[in-house]
């Protein structure tokens, strides 16, 4: 069994931003979703105060017992919220949800070279005096 998902992607100026992505329909063999796939590739109106508007589509494979609903996509951060790990601690598919909680690293904090520039936990020199 296929599905497909559709991806809509919206420009503004030089920015895309991929804005949904949603499953559609069900198809026996890949053959058949891709000739549906074809027709709804390319670009779609365009809404206002964006320059460009385009959906792409691509066919996936899934379990025969699975029936696909043609619903708005799930929040996933809402139906995982009651579940969450505690403080970020988590291990396996939980860690790749954790990932989110992390701030992001800045430039020049790799493990490379030490101290300098008077950040950490202790004060610079001058400060002690």
């Amino acid at each position: 069994m296929y599905t497909m998902i559709l991806l809509l992607y919206l420009q503004q100026g030089l920015d895309v931003t991929l804005d949904q992505a949603n499953l559609r329909g069900q198809y026996l063999k890949q053959g058949e979703c891709e000739t549906a796939a074809r027709r709804l590739r390319g670009p779609v109106p365009i809404p206002r105060n964006y320059s460009a508007a385009w959906q792409d589509v691509m066919c996936i494979k899934v379990n025969n017992d699975v029936r696909v609903n043609e619903m708005k996509p799930v929040d996933l951060s809402k139906a995982l919220q009651a579940y969450a790990p505690l403080h970020c601690q988590a291990e396996g598919a939980w860690e790749r949800m954790a990932e989110l909680c992390r701030a992001p690293e800045q430039p020049g904090n790799g493990e490379e070279g030490g101290g300098g520039g008077g950040s950490g936990d202790r004060p610079a020199r001058s400060a002690r005096r």
